[in-house]
């Protein structure tokens, strides 16, 4: 039968491990910062010199629907967008296409927080999605420099 085992550890090896594992963690989380894809910090996103993402100002598309028109605008600056709103929708069109107003409100707080149009919303309705992020994307590219 095997008794009782005594590990005999010197303070130099334990500093020495813990040591070794802090840099380890170190370069860990620097190198997941530097290599993965994501928001730049407002300070260099906004430097002066820097390539604009957008011309500034309100873009416009268009979607048919019930043979009237109801215009999609994106309203960008040059490095971010501002606002996504639907306009011109006629109560008939209300009436025959009721998801369309919600489904815009959900897919511009997506896009707002995101910052891009080219996104996969988790939705119960993806034509009607897929239709208002379309206009969507045809507005932003209106907006490239």
């Amino acid at each position: 039968m095997r008794g009782t085992r005594f590990f005999v550890l010197q303070m130099k090896d334990l500093i020495r491990v813990g040591i070794i594992a802090l840099i380890g963690i170190i370069l860990v989380i620097l190198a997941l910062v530097f290599l993965l894809p994501g928001r730049r910090g407002a300070a260099e996103q906004h430097e002066p010199g820097a390539l604009a993402r957008y011309i500034p100002g309100t873009y416009v598309s268009t979607i048919i629907l019930n043979d009237e028109p109801v215009h999609v605008r994106v309203t960008v600056s040059a490095y971010e967008i501002l606002e996504v709103y639907m306009t011109d929708m006629a109560d008939v069109q209300r009436t025959f296409y009721p998801l369309f107003e919600p489904r815009m409100h959900d897919l511009a707080e997506e896009i707002l927080r995101y910052q891009s149009a080219h996104i996969n919303p988790q939705t119960d309705y993806p034509v009607t999605t897929g239709i208002l992020q379309q206009a969507v994307i045809s507005a932003l590219e209106l907006a490239h420099p």
